[in-house]
Parts: structure tokens; C-alpha cells; sequence
């Protein structure tokens, strides 16, 4: 499964992008990382107000030729989740995010 975050937002306003494919994890990593994104509220945008100072992250996946999305605000991260954004960050491909 393909990941692909994109993190704006914060006290600077600096926009991230990581992507990960899970096949290049170890299988307990891929197997947590795919159990995380299961319970995403798919196919929304962020429903809360902008936070200032905050971060917001869309988060799209592509599995099977099938995309899915979502965006949520930093207080809208599931506990679960936040492994995932460590490991984007650890194996992702960081660069600057257009927009």
C-alpha cells in the first residue's frame, strides 16, 4: 500500500510531503501501519476549525488502483496513527509540498 502525507500548517506555515510504500517495511511495520489507516474516516475533509499554530495533515492511500483521502487536524490524530507519522517521517521521502 502506497501512503502519502502531506503536513501543513504549524508556527512557520511550512508545508511537508512524505510517501511510503508499506512493501519496503518490515511486516510487523507494514502490518501495524495498515491497521492504523483502516479506521481513518475516509473520503472527508477536516470538519473542525483551523487551529492556529496547528498542523493539518491529508493523508492519501493508494491500494489495489483504489485512492482514498482524508484531511484531519492535528487534535483529530487517532493515538494509532501517530506511529504511522513517525515511520513517514523515518522512511518517507521528505521535500516541500506545493500549495
Amino acid at each position: 500500500m502506497r501512503v502519502d502525507m502531506t503536513r501543513r500548517g504549524g508556527i512557520a506555515g511550512v508545508a511537508l510531503h512524505a510517501a511510503l510504500d508499506t512493501a519496503v517495511l518490515a511486516a510487523p511495520d507494514a502490518s501495524h501501519v495498515e491497521a492504523a489507516l483502516r479506521d481513518l474516516p475516509w473520503d472527508r475533509s477536516t470538519t473542525g476549525p483551523i487551529e492556529v499554530d496547528r498542523f493539518r495533515y491529508e493523508m492519501v492511500t493508494v491500494e489495489y488502483g483504489q485512492e482514498r483521502r482524508v484531511v484531519l487536524g492535528e487534535s483529530e490524530i487517532p493515538d494509532a496513527l501517530r506511529p504511522l507519522l513517525a515511520l513517514l517521517v523515518d522512511h518517507g521521502q521528505i521535500r516541500p509540498a506545493s500549495g
